[in-house]
């Protein structure tokens, strides 16, 4: 069996009284400056290392 993620889930929980529209834009603007989001969709390199001394 693979080790690792299968899935990741995002909740982005907002509250207030907005028109659909408005509501549209604030996904859209939370999905483009979320910070977890934006790395899970676009990975950086991972690299692994060892130091012994």
């Amino acid at each position: 069996m693979p080790v690792g993620f299968s899935a990741i889930r995002l909740t982005f929980d907002i509250k207030g009284n907005f028109t659909e529209e408005q509501r549209a834009t604030l996904i859209r603007l939370a999905e483009r400056y979320c910070v977890v989001y934006q790395t899970l969709c676009q990975p950086p390199p991972v690299q692994a290392s060892t130091h012994c001394s």
